[in-house]
């Protein structure tokens, strides 16, 4: 599998671009919501996020729809929702989203820095080896390789996008993590694709 930054986005853009769209949705809703009310976002940072990741977390409902239930199966996707208890996981989880191919975890991220490798769920996430590593297929009949790990990295002001950025980890060292490959996309998904 290819995991270089151009292979990533070539593969992931239908989902980027509804992911973006669903953020973008999500920012406008808190915008409204704290206006509405003459509240400070800045007062409960926490509360601003969460609107954005609920209003998010609802537009990319039908990424979790099955191939059955979409109109075109090579748009089904596996959202990460614990859909049992119409749960939408835990509140400070962010996003995580899943294809056949890739992770995808959703963060807010004001600096453009991944959160530190401070649990053990994150140190797995991070351990991957670098895209650029030369790899041989000895094995035809080899089952796939696993799933890349990625981070879309997020923020916003003044009701509006300021960053999206995708970012391929490749380990850590204590807290701190290494990175494979980092790709602005806040401009890129506005054009077509190459």
């Amino acid at each position: 599998m290819d995991h270089s930054p151009a292979a990533v986005t070539a593969r992931l853009r239908p989902l980027l671009l509804a992911v973006h769209e669903a953020l973008s949705a999500g920012v406008a809703v808190s915008a409204a919501i704290h206006a509405r009310q003459g509240w400070n976002p800045t007062a409960d940072r926490h509360l601003d996020h969460q609107l954005v990741r609920r209003e998010a977390m609802e537009r990319l409902r039908p990424w979790d729809a099955g191939p059955d239930e979409l109109s075109d199966p090579l748009q089904a996707r596996q959202l990460d929702l614990d859909t049992g208890t119409d749960n939408l996981g835990l509140p400070m989880s962010g996003l995580i989203l899943r294809t056949p191919t890739d992770v995808v975890r959703v963060w807010r991220s004001d600096d453009g820095e991944l959160p530190a490798a401070a649990t053990d769920g994150l140190r797995a996430f991070y351990r991957q080896d670098p895209s650029r590593q030369l790899q041989l297929a000895l094995d035809p009949d080899a089952p796939p390789s696993t799933p890349g790990h990625l981070a879309l990295l997020w923020a916003d002001s003044g009701a509006l996008l300021t960053r999206f950025d995708l970012v391929r980890p490749c380990g850590h060292v204590g807290r701190r993590v290494q990175v494979d490959w980092h790709v602005d996309l806040h401009e890129r998904l506005g054009r077509p694709a190459a």
